[in-house]
């Protein structure tokens, strides 16, 4: 496991020096593959989003499907609505694999009296997002830790609310509980949070092809595997979270998932004008096949689904 550093600007309180972190050969392997995955391929998610909105979009009218950037931002307005966040208190709330903290400094703006706390094991996001907090004036608001959200240094009960956009994948097993049971420790009682990600919806033998195209997403986006939406949601409910709601709306994200083609053009196109080859290093070549795969993975709509998973405390 990562060696875990708590910013000392965080708004939140840390558990006692006392707490053990795993390391050496203990620790999952993946944390490795997925640190060195974000920190060689990070930089190029800006060909996706200019702001680094690092997820897919949210299509809600008919007229968003001519802007990219647009969806994406709908898409951080869906999850943060969910949180149903008051506006007459103070709110402290955590972005648990917070990229470059692109949601974050969102909510901040959106949400004058929340503090977030952003985490992320990736050095490349930590200096790309705290620049970006920065330069947007949001040091008081927003605060980035490099930090295990399987296995946080926060005390219990630290946040009001918690989220997790397309992160939760990268949580070990498929029913994500070392990551629920995290995510349930910080929640004060009575928070809520919300997840948004792609599942598999079956335990059932996958069709051939399906299963060899899943398996090579989950290598290519440094994924152990992809959540099963009835295990995660029974794992929710095994430590105590309640009044659980799950949507789909793989429907409703398909128009970005669209834009991926485009995408990978226009990068191409930028890497060969700025340095006249495409040797690239394997983990940004895995950053253009996966989302490619991701558009055939979609069509299987009875093993593979994207969803909101919302509840309590």
């Amino acid at each position: 496991m990562p060696q875990k550093h708590l910013d000392m600007n965080t708004p939140t309180l840390s558990r006692p020096a006392t707490a053990k972190l795993q390391h050496g050969p203990t620790a999952p392997s993946f944390y490795n593959t997925i640190k060195d995955y974000y920190n060689i391929a990070g930089p190029d998610y800006e060909a996706w989003s200019k702001d680094f909105n690092m997820h897919f979009g949210y299509c809600k009218n008919f007229t968003d499907i001519f802007s990219l950037e647009k969806m994406l931002y709908r898409m951080n307005d869906e999850v943060l609505k969910r949180l149903q966040i008051p506006t007459d208190i103070p709110i402290k709330i955590a972005d648990l694999g917070c990229g470059v903290g692109t949601v974050a400094r969102y909510a901040a703006k959106q949400y004058s009296n929340t503090t977030i706390t952003g985490v992320t094991i990736v050095d490349f996001q930590l200096s790309k997002g705290r620049e970006l907090i920065n330069k947007e004036g949001l040091a008081q608001k927003v605060t980035l830790v490099k930090d295990n959200f399987e296995n946080s240094s926060f005390a219990n009960e630290s946040f009001n609310r918690v989220y997790a956009l397309e992160s939760a994948c990268h949580a070990s097993k498929s029913n994500k509980e070392l990551f629920i049971k995290e995510m349930a420790r910080i929640l004060k009682t009575g928070g809520q949070f919300c997840i948004a990600d792609g599942f598999l919806k079956q335990d059932k033998k996958l069709p051939w092809l399906f299963n060899k195209i899943y398996q090579k997403i989950i290598r290519c986006w440094a994924l152990p595997c992809f959540g099963n939406i009835n295990a995660f949601t029974a794992a929710l409910k095994k430590h105590g979270l309640s009044e659980i709601k799950v949507e789909e709306i793989s429907v409703r994200i398909a128009p970005s998932v669209a834009y991926v083609p485009y995408t990978c053009i226009k990068f191409f196109i930028t890497e060969l004008w700025k340095h006249k080859s495409l040797h690239l290093k394997k983990e940004r070549w895995n950053n253009v096949y996966a989302p490619l795969l991701g558009m055939i993975l979609g069509l299987y709509r009875k093993h593979f689904g994207y969803y909101i998973i919302t509840g309590v405390k």
